[in-house]
């Protein structure tokens, strides 16, 4: 076996391919991405997608799917929004939906109603999709008593669940754990959303803040919900909000400097298991995107990190895979809204199970992975597994790792 110090990764930009305008979501494992496309060219969402980085599929999914905001580990349930099917005026009634494959003569799939709770009206929405577990079983989001926001857990046995009313209302849950225990997001506080988390299972909640004061709300997860982000207003002397983690050991911590830009809000989305957070700097409507990579020093910005990203202005990150080595989003191209996915490869790739040792543990690792279609072993980075990407390996095992 030989031994080695990880050095630079090597990093690779590429575009979802058109139409997508934005991408929300890429399964743990690199291989689902879904989003929104813009078809007809005015920079608009019409429509929903899921790609397959394995089998190159592009799936356009049926016009009744307005979003897609996220997707199951297998890539085999999606949701989003659509027309609500039983009122009469669709452009108005609007409800959380999902949406799961058809047989494999018709690809497509349907949309299906997860419905509303049932005070809902429209505001403008009856209901909304933020998240869904890791199996597609657990649906979470924001449904409505009435016009005050509520927040609600949703699944096949008990339908949709109001989770405990936070704060003064106005609750929303935005991310879900991986097996849908815990759920966070936001209730309306003293002075403005204040961050609030719930149990799945018991609809239980409590805010971070109890005096409801905090001013900020939870965007992201890890898997098992043990790390939450976000951002917060910490009372720091440029006065505005921080990307911040928070655990039930630690408490709310600030990540890095909070945010990259002078005078920029900081917003956390999504965390790798290896701890590399991404986010993005918000002013005015203006984004900047950036990494914290393995959740240590500094912000980086995303326009200088990522190489070879053209004239894309790469501006929201939305979701990393669990090996942090795969992260996906939306930029401001030329003439329109781009969606990409950036890939992130070790200098010693071959050191497949990362333990900065290479031997026999390696190889089984590379071989379960290429069976999966785990897009992690993808080597030469062309969003496919085959017999190159195991000539790869075997010449990287055999010249070692420095």
């Amino acid at each position: 076996a030989a031994g080695f110090a990880q050095a630079g990764p090597t990093v690779t930009y590429e575009r979802v391919p058109s139409p997508a305008m934005s991408a929300l979501d890429i399964s743990p494992d690199g291989r689902f991405v879904v989003g929104a496309v813009d078809q007809d060219g005015d920079n608009l969402a019409d429509g929903t997608y899921r790609w397959d980085r394995v089998t190159g599929e592009f799936l356009v999914l049926p016009s009744e799917g307005l979003n897609a905001v996220a997707v199951s580990d297998d890539g085999q349930t999606i949701v989003g929004d659509m027309p609500d099917p039983a009122d009469p005026d669709p452009e108005l009634g609007i409800v959380a939906a999902m949406w799961e494959p058809g047989t494999p003569s018709s690809r497509v799939g349907t949309w299906q109603s997860l419905g509303y709770l049932p005070n809902a009206s429209e505001c403008p929405s009856r209901s909304n999709s933020y998240d869904l577990s890791a199996d597609g079983s657990v649906v979470v989001g924001l449904s409505w008593d009435g016009c005050s926001g509520r927040g609600f857990v949703w699944n096949e046995a008990a339908g949709m669940q109001e989770l405990q009313a936070l704060g003064f209302g106005g609750n929303r849950a935005s991310v879900v754990s991986a097996d849908g225990s815990v759920v966070a997001g936001f209730a309306q506080g003293t002075f403005a959303r204040t961050p609030a988390i719930w149990d799945g299972n018991t609809l239980l909640g409590e805010l971070i803040d109890p005096s409801a004061d905090l001013q900020g709300e939870l965007t992201g997860m890890n898997d098992d919900g043990s790390i939450i982000l976000g951002t917060a207003y910490m009372g720091a002397p440029d006065a505005v909000y921080d990307a911040v983690r928070w655990t039930p050991a630690d408490g709310l911590e600030v990540i890095g400097t909070g945010s990259l830009l002078d005078g920029w809000a900081g917003r956390a989305q999504d965390i790798a298991d290896d701890g590399t957070v991404i986010g993005f700097d918000h002013l005015f409507g203006n984004r900047r995107a950036w990494i914290q990579p393995q959740g240590q020093g500094d912000l980086l910005l995303l326009n200088d990190w990522v190489p070879d990203h053209g004239t894309d202005d790469l501006i929201v990150p939305t979701a990393i895979t669990a090996d942090g080595r795969a992260f996906v989003g939306f930029a401001i191209g030329t003439t329109r809204w781009v969606a990409w996915v950036v890939t992130v490869t070790p200098e010693c790739a071959a050191d497949v199970d990362g333990n900065c040792t290479l031997n026999i543990d390696d190889i089984d690792a590379f071989v379960a992975a290429f069976l999966g279609g785990d897009l992690s072993v993808d080597f030469d980075g062309n969003g496919t597994l085959n017999i190159d990407d195991i000539d790869a390996f075997i010449a990287a095992f055999l010249a070692g790792c420095p």
